[in-house]
């Protein structure tokens, strides 16, 4: 199982129904059913614990509402933002370091990209 195979089993479980998790960060139609949460991995370095075959992936999750107008669209995306952090808490060997508020696809789609990283050891 690679990283991201991991981080989506590690995800889907603890999402709430309203938010659904897309194992690959591309570009999509607006979501007509549910928020979605695409997973794209960042940037991967050697775990700072110096332990060998141990690794430190970090993961941009860009979540997108149903709703695209000012005022509707971010009241749906603030409650599926504290939903998804509220998920990521709870799921095992994930941490969220920061949610930042944006666009999806420099359009007027709000989004947020949430970092979460985590620690995996190289499997032989």
């Amino acid at each position: 199982m690679n990283a991201r195979e991991f981080l989506v089993s590690q995800l889907e479980p603890v999402m709430p129904s309203t938010v659904k998790v897309e194992k690959y960060a591309r570009e999509v139609d607006s979501p007509t059913r549910h928020s979605l949460l695409l997973v794209r991995i960042d940037d991967v370095a050697p775990h700072p614990s110096g332990i060998p075959g141990q690794r430190l992936y970090s993961f941009g999750l860009v979540l997108i509402p149903r709703k695209r107008a000012t005022g509707s669209g971010d009241d749906e995306l603030d409650n599926a933002l504290e939903d998804v952090l509220h998920a990521i808490d709870e799921a095992d060997d994930i941490v969220w370091t920061r949610a930042e508020r944006g666009t999806y696809e420099d359009s007027t789609h709000p989004a947020y990209d949430v970092t979460v990283q985590v620690a995996l050891t190289k499997e032989k």
